[in-house]
């Protein structure tokens, strides 16, 4: 499973998102792939880093066959695993 990681600009973060990304990354099964997302690019599933909750990273352009989570804190990890888990088993 091929995810796009767009990430804000990070002018207000209120937590660390690289530590956040780093954590899934590690609780995740080694079929899943974490990349920056590009444009020309198709993902199985798109997420969308902001430092708080504005997450104004731009996104409109990126594609994914599973849709996109948006990421604004530390609170949102649980419901993100369970979206990853729920694309991965769709997709097997």
């Amino acid at each position: 499973m091929k995810i796009g990681i767009k990430y804000c600009g990070g002018c207000n973060p209120r937590f660390d998102r690289l530590q956040f990304i780093g954590r899934l990354k590690n609780n995740m099964e080694e079929d899943v792939g974490f990349e920056k997302a590009e444009e020309e690019c198709i993902y199985d599933f798109l997420l969308i880093v902001g430092g708080c909750t504005q997450c104004c990273a731009e996104h409109g352009r990126l594609k994914s066959r599973h849709g996109k989570a948006y990421i604004r804190s530390q609170q949102d990890y649980g419901e993100i695993v369970q979206q990853l888990n729920a694309v991965k088993n769709a997709i097997s």
